[in-house]
């Protein structure tokens, strides 16, 4: 290999490794917008002068009369929190999630936030400003449970100019098992009838909610809105609603109040969500809605301090608007619709698209580089890993555990490849010396120097790409699990050995308040140890065509990719370092046969083929 390509590879693999982990962004935070509306100066200077004046002029909605009350809709995953002030979903406990490893009390969606999930509103025909929700107290008409069917359902009946709407929710009671209802949805329809008055359609918007910031996603890649049309995936960053510069110049744009996106009749929008690094909050639609869904708006919302992380200060809330069509009097439009609020495991979103088209992309794997897509590989890993997982006894180490086993099938798969490419390695070290004459006799003519290099691996059988086919597959599945365990709640808070929690970086423990001086930086042993497995492996690795400036730079960059990916989620830097061992083994026992292999001790003699003078001659019995 020529040293210049060596040097230019190397840092084009440096710059590759770089950017896929670097998440500074140059951000310009708004002030905490107001709860009602949400219009800073800023975004006020861009809507039109008659609308700003409607902005300054908009009344805040009136209240319900009526005290509000909760009612509480449970099973054993979930507890609704359900208000009477528009029979909206307040708060949900998911019961089974822990806040964190310090505090066992459970994840409290929407919490802190001013408006509820499932929220009925109507426009508010004003850029900038949050719609409007229904002035309707709710109170409970009944409340049932099934015991064939394993269901507890609540049914609210509210009154408003003319319509009777009633809300009902049904939560599933059994255990989470095949042909069962998942106990993280919510089926919830909501029926509104004309009692009185004149017959008019209008427009309903339901809402998802919000869900702040995780600590582990410090580039704010997985907070947003998104909606699914059957067709496209799209969302909506925070970002989208805070003035930015951009990266060198590209991406600048000012700060937008709002955000509205057209639906088309022919492309019926099955989802909106709103998502964390963890956790989702979706809006499914049944095809058998009497509305029509024609809008999607998405809002930034700004985030009480005690759900402020990373300095991220504003969330966002999206909208879907409903077409109610126009009712005479004893008429019903009937919505039914499909509400999730849980963890973003893959494997149980998939099972959850035949209910929501779609819902399994709020899993959001993240893109190489920012663009290139591995989503099918990362949906095979994980499901892979949920199998193993599945397959061992449970207990607390269960889900590390799965990381080894995939890691020992993956090695099991590359180790044909492997052992190919440390024979032709150790082959190559035999022919060490006679490449370093070629190199020495024709290094005034690196043209002639490789065709003469090719003649001799040609000559003696030698492969020199044979050790590019095991980093051919091993590169792509490191880069798939990197995408997947980013965003892989079902390592949240998995404990094994001494890592506490898979899906952040690993803490020794009695050490967590120790920082690296100078850096301040905490310490994680485990990209210690990815590291000095790293240059040990190459150490073994015989490089006899590697120039001593090639093989000082391949140490270089074996150092410098443990400091890139300190910060990586533990199962990831486990299973890297897990392989490093594998191959470490692999490579002792190649190099304990090699005496055997080849009868000398490491060198051969070269002896060239007989020239041809004629047809039969050179050939022994040719006399």
């Amino acid at each position: 290999m020529d040293k210049k390509n060596t040097i230019i590879g190397a840092l084009l693999i440096a710059a590759a490794i770089g950017l896929m982990f670097w998440d500074a962004r140059n951000r310009t935070e708004l002030p905490p917008p107001a709860s009602q509306p949400v219009v800073t100066q800023k975004t006020q200077d861009r809507v039109p002068a008659d609308q700003a004046a409607k902005v300054a002029e908009q009344p805040a909605p009136k209240a319900p009369q009526a005290p509000e009350k909760i009612f509480s809709l449970e099973n054993a995953t979930l507890k609704l929190n359900i208000s009477s002030h528009n029979g909206a979903v307040k708060t949900v406990e998911l019961k089974t999630q822990p806040t964190s490893l310090e505090d066992s009390a459970p994840v409290v969606f929407n919490e802190g936030s001013s408006v509820p999930a499932l929220r009925l509103a109507s426009p508010s025909g004003i850029r900038g400003v949050t719609p409007i929700p229904f002035d309707v107290d709710f109170v409970v008409e009944s409340q049932t449970e099934d015991s064939a069917a394993q269901t507890r359902t609540l049914t609210l009946l509210g009154k408003t100019d003319g319509l009777e709407i009633r809300r009902i929710y049904t939560l599933s009671l059994n255990a989470e098992g095949e042909g069962l209802q998942d106990p993280y949805l919510v089926n919830h329809d909501i029926k509104i009838k004309r009692v009185s008055g004149e017959a008019k359609a209008f427009p309903l918007l339901v809402s998802t909610g919000m869900l702040p910031p995780t600590e582990g996603d410090r580039a704010n890649i997985f907070l947003n809105a998104s909606w699914y049309n059957g067709d496209d995936y799209e969302k909506c960053s925070p970002n989208e609603f805070k003035d930015s510069s951009g990266f060198l110049g590209l991406g600048a744009h000012l700060a937008a109040p709002d955000l509205e996106m057209p639906i088309h009749h022919s492309d019926p929008l099955s989802f909106i969500a709103v998502t964390n690094q963890y956790f989702a909050s979706v809006v499914g639609f049944a095809e058998s809605t009497s509305a029509i869904a024609s809008r999607v708006f998405v809002y930034p919302q700004a985030l009480p301090k005690t759900e402020q992380i990373n300095d991220i200060t504003l969330t966002t809330q999206a909208y879907a608007q409903l077409d109610v069509p126009a009712l005479n009097v004893g008429q019903t439009a009937n919505i039914r619709l499909h509400y999730f609020i849980g963890p973003k495991e893959y494997t149980r979103l998939a099972e959850l698209n035949d209910t929501i088209d779609g819902i399994d992309n709020v899993v959001q794997f993240t893109n190489l580089f920012g663009f290139i897509s591995v989503d099918w590989l990362c949906k095979i890993l994980v499901v892979v890993m949920n199998a193993l997982h599945n397959l061992l006894p449970a207990s607390t180490w269960a889900w590390g555990w799965a990381i080894l086993l995939m890691t020992l099938i993956v090695k099991g798969i590359t180790w044909p490849l492997t052992m190919a490419q440390q024979r032709s390695a150790k082959k190559m070290q035999q022919f060490s010396e006679p490449m370093k004459q070629i190199r020495e006799k024709y290094k005034d003519n690196p043209q002639k120097m490789q065709q003469e290099m090719m003649k001799l691996y040609r000559d003696n059988k030698i492969n020199p790409l044979a050790g590019c086919f095991p980093v051919l597959i091993q590169i792509p599945i490191f880069f798939g699990m990197y995408c997947a365990f980013q965003t892989c709640a079902e390592l949240r808070l998995q404990s094994f050995l001494w890592i506490s929690d898979l899906s952040m970086p690993d803490l020794i423990p009695g050490m967590e308040d120790v920082t690296i001086p100078l850096i301040g930086a905490q310490i994680h042993l485990l990209p210690i140890l990815m590291g000095a497995t790293m240059l040990a492996n190459m150490a073994m690795t015989p490089m006899p065509n590697a120039q001593p400036g090639q093989k000082n730079m391949f140490y270089i960059m074996m150092a410098i990719i443990p400091v890139i990916c300190y910060s990586m989620p533990s199962a990831l830097t486990l299973y890297w370092t897990m392989q490093n061992i594998l191959t470490i083994f692999q490579t002792w026992l190649v190099r304990r046969s090699r005496d055997k292999d080849s009868g000398t001790n490491g060198k051969v003699d070269i002896i060239p083929p007989t020239k041809k003078k004629g047809r039969g001659k050179g050939l022994p019995f040719a006399r």
